[in-house]
């Protein structure tokens, strides 16, 4: 139910709406570096799969640089402001205040890394010019849109599904094996599927303060069925998943120090 009432509405309706902004050549004209802002603001106001889509769906169009997909992708790539808001902080870590804190905490890191591309790219320009095409827009575009934007979902809903299963089954192998140590069970289960895991680490019996920064990690980090999403969006393209995981940890372990010295600093 969590995928249908919060998920669903808010992706589904910019899905269709990204479709047809590529779709109809509108951008065509704009500057690389302001397409690349684009995309990371409304990776993160949409949040995920929204940021790789956009990133895979402009490199293809020949938007953005195909060098910088791996980088943006992982900047851009977040959990979307509700679902952090509502879900996360407020009905699984009982947080109703401070909001600031964990916000901070979860896009300070990509919010500099997305300064410094910017800034490292203000004076290029592309490669490979784009043909002038021109505004065009027709049923057949909509209707390709819509498909699209259901394709995208239901396959976010299929990997949500399918990684929350995955995420039990550590715990399930440690309790059969009679395991001693079933919260290092626990815990990697939970970095398989965010949603689920979130719920997981909230359930563990370990201190407050502890739950919160391994959310935060988890938030940022995305877990592994988020990397299978983004990969599954950038197929047969040559992306480097390694470059997409190494810079999604480096981000994750920023958030987690950042989020620590701001609770020791403020709370």
């Amino acid at each position: 139910m969590l995928w249908f009432n919060q998920i669903f509405p808010l992706l589904f309706i910019f899905t269709i709406l990204s479709n047809l902004i590529i779709s109809t050549n509108v951008l065509q004209n704009i500057p690389q570096k302001h397409i690349m802002l684009f995309t990371y603001i409304i990776g993160i106001i949409f949040g995920f799969p929204i940021g790789a889509k956009l990133t895979a769906d402009f490199c293809s169009k020949g938007y953005i640089d195909k060098n910088h997909r791996e980088i943006l992708s992982a900047l851009a790539n977040h959990f979307s402001l509700p679902f952090i808001i509502t879900y996360a902080l407020s009905e699984q870590l009982n947080i109703c205040s401070h909001y600031s804190i964990y916000l901070v905490s979860l896009y300070l890191p990509s919010a500099i890394g997305m300064i410094a591309m910017l800034s490292i790219n203000k004076n290029r320009s592309l490669k490979q010019k784009i043909p002038a095409q021109g505004f065009k827009l027709n049923m057949q575009i909509v209707d390709a849109g819509i498909m699209k934007g259901f394709e995208t979902l239901i396959k976010l809903c299929g990997y949500i599904v399918l990684f929350s299963i995955v995420s039990r089954i550590p715990q399930t192998i440690a309790q059969k094996a009679d395991c001693s140590m079933p919260l290092s069970a626990d815990i990697i289960g939970a970095f398989f599927e965010t949603t689920n895991g979130i719920g997981i680490v909230c359930g563990l019996c370990i201190p407050r303060t502890l739950s919160i920064v391994l959310c935060i990690a988890l938030l940022s980090f995305g877990g592994v069925s988020c990397m299978v999403q983004t990969k599954s969006i950038f197929r047969d393209t040559g992306f480097r998943l390694y470059r997409y995981i190494l810079l999604k940890a480096a981000m994750s372990i920023l958030s987690c120090l950042l989020c620590i010295i701001l609770f020791c600093i403020l709370i």
